[in-house]
């Protein structure tokens, strides 16, 4: 046990926490504190969980990014932001009785420890993948091979719920256009994880292609990290587009809701494209699409070839050259079929 986990596990020893008297209204509170792929992978269990327990309060810790994901959605309550300080959040929390925790994924290590100390008499939640406090959830599952999206509801059935969806959703509320009506198709060239990123010359070929064969216009979108990346690939396709990197999430959204087709790495805009359900291609090597790719999309074409490396050097690695196994023209074509 890790000295910071010893620490932890101590302290709550000493903290007195009675467990809430169980209500006739179900209180489930989803921990989701991730990024915006990981809280995408949220919203089919949170449509399950409305859909099975209709008269729930139904509320969501979440990250500042989860946060943009989720307003509008219907099948919530309310929302938490996971911030500073904790003390004034777990007062808050503590309030609302909350019976049930299903810990979704969470990437900080006090956040365990928080819904711990919350009064809920089952927390639900993976084992292996909580820093080693495993011991803090109550009704541990096993971390099988499925996909994100199946074990996020696999958590909903524990409690006695259906699965009443496994799609993704993300709810626009404006409907105002931002892309000129043409034949758009957007690139996204970055990654936060380098490993993950397929070479950009091969992007601008496509780019090319794509925008001879269709007379498409390439929008080339990114974070403002990934500006230089963006910048160098828009000078190889004549005529292509650079979208605002400074754009808030869910005006992103509105704008990619807008092209017909998103060509990128495995990355989060793959998932929220899905969500939106417009056409999307995929690439992938160095993870595994049946694990973390598009799901149940029938507009998204996952192109995957097994890494070369094994174990993988993932951060490590300085040329992914796994990913050099998915040919230009296995793009091209993938494309094609969703602009011809």
């Amino acid at each position: 046990m890790s000295i910071k986990n010893h620490l932890i596990k101590t302290a709550l020893k000493l903290i007195p926490i009675s467990k809430h008297t169980p209500a006739k209204q179900k209180r489930i509170l989803v921990v989701a504190t991730t990024a915006l792929g990981d809280t995408l992978w949220a919203t089919p269990a949170l449509k399950s969980l409305r859909t099975s327990f209709p008269d729930a309060y139904i509320a969501v810790l979440t990250s500042p990014i989860g946060h943009q994901v989720l307003q509008n959605n219907p099948w919530t309550d309310q929302l938490y932001l996971l911030e500073q300080p904790l003390f004034s959040l777990w007062k808050t929390l503590y309030r609302d009785h909350f019976d049930t925790i299903l810990l979704f994924h969470a990437s900080q290590r006090l956040t365990l420890p928080l819904c711990a100390l919350l009064g809920a008499t089952q927390i639900v939640g993976t084992a292996g993948i909580n820093k080693g406090l495993d011991s803090l959830i109550t009704h541990p599952l096993p971390n099988d091979y499925q996909h994100e999206i199946l074990r996020r509801l696999k958590m909903v059935e524990t409690i006695g719920g259906h699965i009443a969806s496994e799609t993704l959703s993300f709810f626009l509320n404006s409907k105002e256009r931002t892309l000129s009506p043409a034949k758009w198709v957007a690139i996204h060239p970055g990654s936060k994880d380098g490993f993950k990123r397929w070479p950009v010359d091969h992007f601008a070929a496509v780019g090319r292609c794509l925008k001879e064969q269709t007379h498409c216009e390439i929008l080339i979108t990114g974070t403002a990290a990934e500006l230089p990346l963006m910048t160098e690939l828009a000078a190889k396709i004549p005529g292509a587009h650079l979208a605002d990197v400074h754009l808030p999430l869910r005006a992103f959204a509105a704008l990619l809701s807008q092209v017909d087709l998103l060509i990128s790495n495995d990355t989060g805009p793959v998932h929220l494209a899905c969500a939106l359900n417009r056409p999307v291609v995929a690439l992938y090597s160095s993870t595994d699409p049946h694990l973390c790719g598009p799901h149940k999309a029938p507009r998204a074409t996952a192109l995957y070839k097994r890494r070369t490396c094994e174990p993988c050097l993932k951060r490590q690695c300085r040329r992914p050259f796994c990913l050099l196994q998915i040919s230009i023209s296995d793009v091209i074509n993938a494309a094609l079929v969703y602009l011809s």
